[in-house]
């Protein structure tokens, strides 16, 4: 026998593998579809014996005891427990078929509804068929509304339709008719009631909306936020259940029960749940978001399911749009985060996957753009999903967890690495700088990516990884009560201004940062410059950071962390330790307690669910989270070493990191502890349980100015670094002075004039002018030197200099930015050109090649063409995410090192 796309189904053969839990409320056994599809051949299945172990209980049930499952009205998900304050996101109640009746709390074990909350109150509305239908609730005292018979109702509907899936995979298995007997039950049931489902609006610790009568798609909430079937819009195609009718489609059961009800089953299944379901779905308005994916896979089975090609090509034209507008130029999905670029490049894959093959009716042509589909075949159709693929298998810590930025789960993994070598993804701007293998690796991560959706206030952040553990901490996503804390600028490792959080951005008030400067290819120091000013609108006037890093070597790296400030008046310079397991913070200053650090008469609360998030925008509100403080005024360029150590186990030596700051004037040093959230489990009450240390760096800026400078070293036993301590430089550049056990390392940034460096011990004379150097000296040698862009170094007879080179733009073809040759010192391959703006934007591109053309340089970018310009209009298009234009001319800049062993 045949199913209704061809692929033989007589022999029974493995069609399913188990899911992780990724649909909310599925139960039990989650398989992946057996499509009519080639692409999806049977494999990984649960034995029949698993089968039957999973759906006994349903096939033990009377059939109208079965039948009493289906719920008769539409659920609410989010119902939270109103006894405990564990869990989070109205998460806490849970069902069970063999109490089909209540919900329970999972932590409190509290069972409703109950007569100390009694469900007394109802909404009362028509369903869209006319009928009454009443909801009821119980109410708290501020009219907060908790509807317990809803939540049962969902979750019966999920565990239900799960199981008719799961019966119809046992008869694919069995060919016994009894089993597609029960899943038709189910189905047809479903449709039968599936017309009287209210539309409902279903969110987390916002009152539950459940709307009166037919709600059409003019009248839906923006995205996808009016629903039936689910909470969510994204997943009102019933899923499961159109897996289990695919599977029974062809049984004889579905005739008999037709004639054994005296009308035609399959027209209801399709016309009332099906199609009802997917009409709904495509009534909304397109958002091209990550959530995406999920409903245009349902849509493509659907389609094929109910053989109506007019599904499959609204998805292809979706599809094709998602790829085109939704994707950095270096492939990283818009919203900044690896989390969300991995579910939605694996959202576009699993589309892919079910639309290939697929092939249109004899003769159809679709009445939108007249296209046809005949074996169709998309899997090479997107090459920026394999872009996204590449920089995804970059952007993961050592361990295997995504690098956390903006919303990303501290509990991901996506496979380790044994070997580090550094990278940037220039379009989302990031950067990870370091070295090391296996055990030895040691990560820099510095982050100025834009805020498109799930993001956070962490413009110029920084992340430590060494020790394999992730030191100095990015907390990540949660959906607690203190996610607002999450999203604070102040929660990540960076400078706050005044108190206040970053802008958190948008397409209409962009926050992106822009990259400076960036040399990844030298073997003993890594750089990077970038500028994060456009985080703090109208309050930053420059808001840059330099960081060094530096190969000690013996497996040992430090960096050197410059970060400019200029706007406002207190400038907060913030490290945060390990968050995910016992550290402290610690140093040999004497330091006096503090209470708080709230502006004086500050009534200050913390938030009480993820609703409250929004309140992290009041200025000083993040710092209510910042507890048991010490504080210590410092003296300028007295270097302070501040230690975050771990855990020290019986055994083990003293690890760490350890962080020298070197003070200015009118600056004061604060320690202290801030919600580690990870420890908590998502478990809002655990939060306050678990902490992880940090200190902050302030500046009292009298003139609005600052410059916070450290060295940043993670150590395992005895620290590689002795001292820090800066030289002072008429002419208002930084000179560092780095001591080590057998050598010193001197690190010169903006010397506009040229400084002599005090070697010591007879060295050689050393004159350093530009924007950044490094001179190595051990004993009475000088053992290398490095300069950076506009920087010279003279030893003696001896210059060594690097050059920074400004193009003009001309054209841009196939792929490479072309500029007159004239006297440029071409980059090297493998190093970073940046495209300037007349608006002051900036684009990093990646040099593949560099060919000379006659009185032309083309530079080809590994990037490729991800821009459009007119050079007799002077305007340039962004052809990827965001879409920019601008106009004016279009420049570009490059830096070029050199490095010396005099």
């Amino acid at each position: 026998m045949m199913n209704c796309f061809g692929t033989k189904i007589d022999s029974y053969r493995p069609v399913v593998r188990l899911y992780i839990l990724l649909a909310i409320g599925c139960t039990v056994l989650l398989v992946k579809q057996q499509l009519c599809a080639a692409e999806f051949a049977p494999h990984d299945a649960p034995s029949i014996a698993e089968l039957l172990l999973v759906t006994r209980p349903v096939r033990e049930m009377e059939e109208a005891e079965l039948l009493k499952l289906v719920p008769e009205q539409s659920g609410l998900h989010y119902v939270g427990c109103p006894n405990c304050k564990g869990g989070r996101q109205e998460n806490q109640l849970t069902w069970s078929h063999e109490r089909p009746d209540e919900v329970s709390c999972q932590f409190c074990n509290h069972r409703y509804p109950s007569e100390q909350y009694p469900m007394n109150q109802s909404v009362v509305v028509q369903t869209p068929s006319g009928r009454s239908a009443s909801f009821p609730y119980w109410a708290d005292a501020n009219g907060y509304r908790y509807f317990f018979r809803s939540k049962r109702d969902t979750e019966a509907r999920a565990y239900i339709a799960d199981q008719a899936r799961n019966l119809a995979l046992l008869y694919q298995a069995t060919k016994d008719p009894q089993h597609a007997r029960r899943a038709l039950l189910i189905l047809d049931r479903f449709a039968q009631l599936f017309p009287d489902w209210c539309y409902h609006y279903d969110y987390p610790f916002q009152q539950k909306e459940i709307y009166d009568g037919v709600v059409t798609p003019e009248n839906f909430r923006r995205g996808f936020r009016t629903a039936r079937w689910s909470w969510w819009a994204y997943n009102d195609i019933p899923f499961p259940l159109v897996q289990a009718y695919d599977w029974i489609a062809n049984s004889h059961a579905l005739a008999e029960f037709s004639r054994e009800r005296g009308r035609d089953a399959r027209e209801r299944i399709e016309r009332d749940l099906i199609r009802a379901a997917c009409e709904q779905v495509l009534g909304n308005e397109e958002a091209y978001s990550n959530m995406s994916p999920r409903a245009w896979h349902a849509l493509v089975v659907a389609g094929r399911v109910l053989r109506e090609p007019r599904y499959v090509h609204e998805v292809v034209r979706r599809v094709e749009r998602f790829a085109a507008t939704q994707f950095f130029y270096d492939g990283i999905w818009s919203e900044g985060s690896p989390d969300y670029a991995w579910q939605s490049v694996e959202g576009v894959r699993s589309v892919l996957g079910v639309l290939q093959g697929y092939s249109d009716p004899p003769g159809y042509l679709d009445v939108v753009d007249g296209t046809r589909f005949d074996d169709l075949d998309l899997k090479s159709a997107f090459p920026v999903l394999e872009r996204a693929h590449e920089s995804l298998r970059l952007w993961h810590l050592p361990d295997g967890r995504p690098v956390p930025v903006h919303d990303t789960w501290s509990t991901s993994r996506r496979g380790g690495s044994n070997q580090t070598e550094p990278y940037l993804l220039p379009a989302l701007g990031h950067a990870c700088l370091g070295g090391g293998s296996s055990g030895d690796q040691t990560q820099f991560h510095l982050t100025w990516s834009g805020g498109y959706g799930h993001s956070h206030g962490d413009n110029l952040s920084l992340l430590l990884f060494a020790q394999e553990k992730e030191l100095l901490s990015d907390l990540g996503y949660t959906h607690t009560a203190y996610r607002s804390w999450t999203l604070a600028t102040a929660a990540h490792n960076t400078v706050v201004i005044d108190g206040c959080n970053q802008s958190l951005g948008n397409l209409r008030s962009p926050t992106d940062g822009s990259l400076i400067d960036i040399d990844l290819n030298n073997s003993q120091i890594q750089y990077i410059h970038a500028d994060g000013k456009r985080g703090y609108p109208n309050l930053a006037e420059v808001f840059e950071r330099q960081l060094v890093v530096v190969d000690a070597g013996a497996g040992q790296r430090f960096a050197l962390d410059v970060f400019q400030v200029q706007g406002g008046r207190t400038h907060d310079y913030f490290i945060h330790g390990y968050a995910d397991g016992l550290s402290t913070v610690e140093t040999s200053l004497a330091m006096v307690d503090r209470d708080n650090l709230l502006p004086s008469r500050a009534q200050w609360e913390p938030t009480k669910n993820e609703g409250e998030a929004g309140r992290i925008a009041q200025p000083f509100y993040a710092y209510g989270f910042l507890r048991r403080l010490r504080t210590a005024k410092l003296i300028a360029g007295n270097a302070i070493p501040v230690s975050f150590l771990l855990a020290k186990e019986a055994s083990s030596q003293p690890a760490g990191v350890r962080v020298i700051v070197l003070p200015e004037s009118d600056s004061e040093l604060i320690l202290g502890e801030n919600p580690s959230i990870r420890q908590a489990g998502e478990n809002d009450a655990e939060l306050d349980k678990h902490h992880r240390p940090f200190l902050i760096a302030r500046h009292h800026a009298q003139r609005g100015r600052s410059q916070f400078v450290s060295l940043i070293e993670p150590f395992s036993g005895e620290p590689v670094v002795r001292n820090l301590s800066r030289v002072p430089d008429p002419g208002g550049g930084l000179i560092l002075r780095v001591e080590l056990k057998d050598r010193i390392e001197w690190f010169v940034f903006g010397a506009e004039k040229e400084v002599v460096l005090p070697l010591t011990q007879n060295a050689p004379a050393a004159t350093f002018q530009g924007k950044f150097g490094c001179l190595i000296q051990r004993e009475s040698l000088i053992e290398n030197v490095y300069a950076l862009g506009n920087s010279r170094w003279i030893l003696g007879s001896t210059e060594i200099k690097g050059t920074r080179e400004h193009a003009v733009l001309r054209r841009i073809e196939n792929g490479s930015l072309v500029v007159d040759r004239d006297s440029h010192v071409p980059p090297d391959k493998g190093s970073v050109i940046l495209l300037q703006t007349a608006d002051s934007w900036s684009y990093p591109f990646t040099i593949r090649d560099v060919i000379e053309e006659g009185a032309t340089l083309k530079l080809v970018v590994v990037e490729g063409a991800s821009l459009k310009y007119d050079a007799s209009a002077r305007q340039l298009q962004l052809a990827s995410f965001p879409a920019r234009t601008h106009s004016g001319q279009v420049s570009l800049e490059w830096s070029t090192s050199a490095d010396s062993r005099p």
